[in-house]
């Protein structure tokens, strides 16, 4: 059985200067959310020509909820090898000259793609990507973006430069051309960690054409407690692996604008080690941090990491009591905190994608 929709007004993709648009849609146990992702593509104002599903091994109704809609839905099952793998299998079978990215779990404004469309009138344009809202699942509303410092509004044009200090691309508001995928390939299976894979996408599409940026609200990034967990010194460790790499693929012309970006990113990493207690590992990271870049409150650090754990301890309780304010040059770190308390830093640190960053458990 198919799922009736009304007629909506729609600008089909049939005429000669219509790119053809791919929507795909990786899926793992996405029952509680897909229905809205779906509905957000069928009622758009630029109908695409398919959206491809597929289904990453789900143990709920995921794929028989999207196999419902019938076409232009396609579903594709799998077994569970993770975001990465299902998006890149979802490309592989796109047909449209425009692929665009949607999570299971965020949704569309109804002009998004017809606005991306029209950016692509640009050749040298080769991906667009637009504004995003932040939705709060359990409080049912809009809320301000995790990281309020992110502009994406300044990743266009030739931007890789601009991306290599930080990723403020939503996976979910992007559209590019799928004849760039031969160029630059598909999401990397040595990458790993949802947000980082697209972090390194992004940046090898930067290297081979222009970005455009959509200055309007039109993809919903949704936030609930189903997108899973993540280890976030794994996932800024990946990070690090990347840049590197980087580095060593261009390293005269990379290292002193990178510099800031690798102190920061060792330095934040470091604090996340103090947090959980590995007093060595920590030590090491703050020690690459004032390698790239010396900064008095990562010195600080450093030296308390040699403290003994009840000493530390003990200063942790007295900030708490006292809450000594940020812009204290002796605070010793803005997520110096228990690692219990899930404000210590969001997942946006490298970019933003609203499924589990880890593969997919199976257990």
């Amino acid at each position: 059985m198919t799922n009736e929709r009304p007629q909506t007004n729609s600008v089909q993709a049939d005429g000669a200067d219509a790119p053809l648009v791919s929507v795909v849609v990786p899926v793992y146990n996405g029952s509680p959310f897909l229905r809205k992702a779906l509905e957000s593509v069928l009622e758009q104002t630029y109908r695409p020509v398919e959206i491809v599903v597929v289904d990453d091994g789900s143990r709920d109704d995921s794929a028989a909820i999207a196999a419902s809609y019938g076409p232009p839905v396609r579903v594709i099952r799998q077994p569970n090898f993770g975001v990465g793998a299902a998006r890149n299998r979802a490309i592989l079978h796109a047909r449209g000259e425009i692929v665009a990215f949607l999570d299971q779990d965020d949704w569309w404004l109804p002009e998004k793609l017809e606005k991306q469309v029209a950016c692509f009138a640009d050749p040298d344009v080769g991906l667009v990507h637009t504004g995003t809202l932040h939705y709060l699942q359990p409080a049912a509303k809009f809320v301000d973006p995790i990281d309020p410092s992110a502009r994406p509004e300044l990743l266009t044009g030739e931007c890789y430069d601009r991306l290599l200090a930080g990723n403020a691309i939503c996976n979910s508001s992007v559209a590019v051309r799928r004849d760039l995928f031969a160029r630059v390939g598909l999401t990397s299976p040595l990458v790993r960690g949802n947000t980082v894979q697209d972090y390194d996408l992004w940046l090898r599409f930067a290297r081979v054409c222009r970005f455009a940026y959509v200055d309007e609200p039109l993809t919903v990034f949704r936030i609930h407690g189903e997108q899973g967990t993540f280890d976030r010194r794994a996932m800024l460790t990946e990070q690090l692996r990347l840049l590197e790499r980087v580095l060593r693929e261009e390293p005269n012309r990379r290292r002193r604008q990178m510099r800031d970006r690798m102190a920061y990113l060792y330095d934040l990493l470091g604090t996340f080690h103090l947090d959980y207690r590995e007093h060595r590992l920590a030590r090491r990271r703050f020690a690459r941090a004032l390698r790239w870049r010396f900064r008095a409150r990562t010195a600080i650090l450093w030296t308390l990491a040699w403290l003994p754990p009840p000493v530390l301890n003990g200063i942790r309780q007295v900030r708490r009591r006292f809450k000594q304010p940020q812009e204290d040059p002796f605070t010793l770190s803005p997520h110096f905190a228990d690692p219990s308390d899930s404000r210590t830093v969001s997942h946006t640190v490298v970019g933003t994608s609203s499924q589990a960053d880890a593969p997919h458990e199976s257990s």
